[in-house]
């Protein structure tokens, strides 16, 4: 690892970064306040605050502690990391709750500690980017395609512990961050594609499945997301419902979902169906409800907008971007999505001008991880992707997405304030390529017939 060299205070990019994290984490306050307001609850936004001061201290240990040293510790955060997935993982499975681990709505995905709870998933997804970007810094392993199953082989572990809880928009965010940094990395394009085809084919693949022995709610939840038999007339769908037939052909994703899952996915597809959107497709509903009643600046009178927020569940968690387009319109919406694409553009601009294997990566994977979050939390919102319990990076109410969020973004930081000092060749730059060499035009080159020697 070459040694760095820290700039005196902060340096200009990394003022945007700082800036547009505390704009968004004031956002964030004043959304929890409109919804705390709607809901009739207190006491949201004074915790909201607490986790906010909690992130503010951790973005600056992940800026002052160099980040080559922080990198020595990947392997020990990962694993750490894994133990405590593997400990909520067995809880799920045998169904067990004992000390701080407890089934809260069906799923095994908090410690609580009493005065505040800990969410293993969201850590994961910082040790994960420090454990690749550590793993990838050397070498040109990961240029062959026997060199990519490591790689993902410690994504797929955490994401399989994660599926297990169970929490699928966690688990989905870990794979856009494998891509990326194997994208920065220099691993060939024709292998990320050719994985990228056999993973789709995968998802649409059918799966034969009997309906023995299951209830006819999972049966119906089934048959209205399944390849076979569809339904010609309601009256048939409805005739199913009693009597299901015997096997089904459904996509191999959809087989191993649960109920609840499967719930989701049909809300979302079958969300024109004035029936689902007053049942299991409800919460997209009033999203877009609430979404289209901001329109341009927002809900001028209080007693307009009240109701449709109090209508929303868990609106200041993961429908928390529809509060602010109800309250604030579109051109909130638009300005909280700027702060967003602010922070991008100097995280680019970040890991293109670092020198260091590392620390490109490490920039790359936390810029990665933020833009996924942003697409499946908005997406979600209006419609576009099922619902899957993402939160609104540094906005959503939530103590260890915002901590883990804000460390991230202080690892950002951390690269753009530290120089290495290199005497060897740019960052992934391998044999075969000839970017480093300097650019000769055709008619400066000497093209002449050398003489041959006698």
């Amino acid at each position: 690892m070459p040694d760095t060299q820290t700039q005196p205070g902060l340096r200009f990019t990394a003022v945007f970064v700082a800036a547009m994290m505390l704009a968004l984490m004031f956002v964030g306050l004043q959304a929890i306040r409109v919804s705390q307001r709607a809901e009739g609850t207190e006491g949201l936004v004074v915790r909201q605050a607490i986790f906010a001061g909690v992130g503010l201290l951790a973005f600056a240990a992940a800026v002052l502690v160099p980040y080559p040293r922080i990198g020595r510790l990947a392997y020990p955060l990962f694993i750490a990391t894994l133990l405590l997935l593997l400990v909520l993982a067995a809880a799920r499975f045998f169904h067990l709750d004992f000390g701080p681990i407890r089934n809260q709505r069906g799923a095994y995905r908090w410690i609580d500690l009493k005065v505040f709870q800990i969410q293993p998933s969201e850590l994961a997804k910082l040790s994960l980017i420090l454990l690749l970007a550590w793993y990838l810094r050397l070498g040109d392993h990961y240029r062959k395609l026997l060199g990519l199953v490591p790689p993902f082989l410690l994504t797929l572990v955490p994401l399989f512990l994660i599926l297990i809880e169970p929490d699928l928009g966690t688990a989905i965010l870990f794979l856009p961050i494998l891509f990326v940094m194997l994208f920065l990395a220099g691993a060939r394009k024709r292998h990320l594609l050719s994985i990228l085809g056999i993973a789709a084919v995968c998802i649409v693949l059918p799966i034969p499945m009997s309906t023995a022995g299951m209830d006819k709610n999972e049966a119906a939840e089934r048959l209205q997301t399944c390849y076979w038999p569809r339904a010609e007339s309601p009256e048939q769908q409805n005739a199913w419902r009693k009597n299901p037939p015997a096997t089904i052909v459904c996509a191999a994703p959809l087989a191993v979902m649960e109920d609840h899952q499967l719930q989701r996915i049909s809300g979302w597809l079958l969300q024109g169906d004035p029936s689902v959107a007053l049942d299991k497709g409800f919460h997209l509903r009033q999203s877009m409800i609430v979404l289209g009643s901001g329109k341009l600046w927002g809900s001028r009178d209080w007693s307009d907008g009240q109701y449709y927020f109090r209508m929303l569940p868990d609106d200041h968690t993961d429908f928390i971007f529809s509060i602010i387009a109800g309250q604030w319109g579109f051109a909130g919406c638009g300005i909280v999505l700027a702060f967003y694409a602010i922070i991008v553009l100097v995280g680019v601009e970040i890991a293109a001008t670092t020198n260091d294997p590392f620390g490109r990566l490490l920039a790359g994977g936390v810029i990665g991880l933020l833009v996924a979050q942003v697409c499946v939390n908005v997406g979600m919102t209006m419609g576009l992707m099922p619902i899957t319990g993402m939160t609104l990076p540094l906005v959503s109410y939530g103590g260890s997405s915002l901590v883990i969020n804000c460390a991230a973004l202080g690892l950002l930081v951390n690269v753009a304030q530290r120089r290495p000092i290199l005497l060897s060749r740019r960052p992934f730059e391998h044999k075969e390529d000839t970017s480093h060499l300097p650019y000769r035009p055709l008619e400066e080159r000497d093209t002449s017939p050398k003489r041959k020697r006698r």
